[in-house]
């Protein structure tokens, strides 16, 4: 966990730093602009959170195993924010303490908390079941580490979905797709491999034509095909880790899921469930 203690440092001073500029020198005397830098700076770590943190596009640009970290620019905003809440004229200095610290505390819970997440839902212990060459899922949380562990075995790594859950920084209600990504990258690193971000258009991904991918996938609500949920057991909205092992000639995907084992899925099968984040270890 060191990548990931040294990144919870960094970012801290990053975001210290932030609100000590806005405190000194990116403030004037007049209130209003003040309150409005303060409310875009709220807005801006709100909308972040909201639809931007955890994209697995930030690996391509911060190529780091704590990426999850690095990346998340919340904190930074309410950094930013509470050097202007302790700049507000015309406020008591309580009043003015009172906005500076709780915007301190919400950029602080932002940078800490993948490590704060597994605390309050404590990951499964994970597994070392295997299907073939498909690990399985020791639960509805643990898609991800056992995907991954897939597709490092298939390049000759040898781990387990118990292996990956921590490294994966998987709690209770799931993983988040950049701690999906630091897990692979460590092995990979390991191993004197990288992880390769692939292309967001389905398209290029087939014609490519390189395997094994990690892929993440899910059901849109509102697909009229009823056979996903009757018939295959998808749940709308929720997000699924598979692996595409390979392309048979006729066009189909052999898929290794790790809840139900090896699948052919028809090329429009995934064109519905793609989600455009995948990775592979060239």
């Amino acid at each position: 966990m060191s990548d990931i203690w040294i990144a919870i440092a960094v970012m801290a001073c990053v975001a210290a730093g932030a609100g000590l500029l806005a405190a000194r020198y990116l403030y004037t005397e007049k209130g209003q602009v003040v309150m409005l830098l303060l409310a875009l700076s709220i807005a801006g770590a709100f909308f972040f959170v909201l639809f931007l943190a955890g994209q697995l596009f930030w690996a391509r640009l911060v190529p780091n195993s704590a990426a999850i970290i690095y990346t998340n620019l919340a904190a930074v905003f309410a950094g930013l924010g509470a050097g202007w809440g302790w700049r507000l004229p015309n406020t008591p200095a309580w009043r003015r303490a009172m906005i500076a610290t709780g915007l301190g505390v919400v950029s602080l819970a932002a940078i800490v908390w993948p490590l704060l997440s597994m605390a309050l839902r404590p990951p499964p212990q994970g597994g070392d079941d295997w299907l073939g060459p498909v690990a399985m899922q020791s639960s509805w949380a643990t898609c991800s580490p056992a995907a991954a562990a897939t597709l490092l075995n298939a390049e000759g790594m040898r781990v387990s979905e118990r292996d990956m859950v921590p490294l994966c920084l998987t709690d209770y209600d799931g993983t988040p797709t950049l701690g999906l990504y630091r897990g692979v990258k460590i092995i990979a690193s390991r191993n004197n491999r990288r992880v390769e971000i692939v292309d967001r258009s389905l398209d290029k991904l087939l014609r490519d034509n390189d395997w094994p991918v990690l892929m993440a996938v899910r059901l849109p609500r509102g697909v009229d095909d009823p056979r996903f949920e009757s018939e295959w057991g998808w749940i709308p909205g929720m997000g699924h880790s598979v692996v595409a092992l390979g392309r048979r000639p006729d066009g189909s995907l052999i898929i290794a899921d790790p809840a139900t084992g090896l699948e052919l899925w028809p090329e429009s099968k995934l064109i519905t469930l793609w989600q455009g984040a995948g990775l592979r270890i060239p």
